[in-house]
């Protein structure tokens, strides 16, 4: 084992990491509030995928600014679906918002598929790499954990020291003793979803900058954010950075000393180990 091979996967894993950090506190942010699982949530990342592609092949518009305007994009998704969608299913038995959120899951892949066709697609901006040694860091990579650090960063911050954080908070833990408190739990249903979308369509730019990607490609970033989801805590977003790295840690390692087509598997182990061990997630209280 090579101690420059070593070192380079390390700062891969923590590169994936940070990039599966996002999705994956959208979908803990949405099922924390109102116990819905995102299951279309890899067909928003795919989404944010195709829309900073757009903005860039179409439009020429530089990838610094696309992605604050696929944050946008993502934002008047969420209002749209909530409105339209979810505030019917809110609360409901699991099935049904599993089913509802399965079917959203179908009718985006295929949309995007009449809209992008079959073909697996990139977005063509390459930054340059630095080197230090034999060691690399692609200044894509370097990019996109900057913008994902600092969405995690912000996100963190008003969770922890903001009166709307501190809302969303009381709202997970309890929704009816939030109620009580004086809590509009209603318009914090709304602003959640909203924010758990946009941060999953976001991180889908950021992925397209990194990544090839296809319009069937959600479901493995559905399984990833899950996987971080319950390692990390349900609803705990600092839980989700923890296991976010070290998921990306653990197929960073499968790539480097193993084989790249395993990392799913690894994932589920993962999974499988959580439940198994400590289901409560690495931050979860015992019960």
């Amino acid at each position: 084992m090579s101690l420059e091979l070593f070192i380079q996967t390390i700062i891969n894993g923590l590169f994936i990491g940070f990039l599966l950090v996002l999705p994956a506190m959208g979908m803990t942010l949405i099922f924390g509030i109102m116990r819905i699982f995102n299951i279309a949530g890899g067909d928003m990342v795919i989404l944010g995928c195709y829309g900073l592609f757009w903005l860039v092949t179409l439009y020429q518009v530089d990838p610094v600014i696309g992605l604050p305007i696929v944050l946008l994009i993502g934002a008047v998704l969420g209002v749209g679906l909530y409105y339209s969608l979810i505030k019917a299913i809110v609360l409901t038995p699991g099935l049904r918002s599993l089913l509802t959120l399965f079917g959203l899951s179908g009718l985006m892949a295929n949309s995007m598929l009449l809209a992008w066709s079959p073909m697996t697609q990139g977005v063509p901006v390459f930054y340059p790499i630095i080197e230090f040694g034999n060691v690399t860091m692609a200044g894509n990579r370097l990019l996109t954990s900057a913008f994902a650090i600092a969405g995690t960063i912000i996100l963190l911050f008003i969770m922890k020291y903001t009166s709307f954080g501190r809302s969303i908070r009381a709202t997970v833990l309890d929704w009816r003793a939030a109620t009580l408190m004086g809590v509009n739990v209603d318009r914090i249903y709304a602003y959640g979803f909203t924010l758990g979308v946009a941060l999953t369509v976001f991180s889908g730019a950021l992925i397209a900058l990194v990544y090839p990607f296809e319009p069937y490609g959600g479901l493995a970033y559905t399984l990833y954010a899950f996987c971080i989801v319950i390692l990390g805590t349900v609803g705990d977003p600092k839980g989700c950075l923890v296991a976010g790295l070290i998921m990306g840690l653990a197929l960073s390692f499968t790539g480097s000393y193993w084989t790249q087509g395993m990392s799913p598997a690894v994932a589920y182990i993962i999974l499988v180990i959580t439940f198994l061990l400590r289901p409560e997630g690495l931050f979860g209280k015992r019960s």
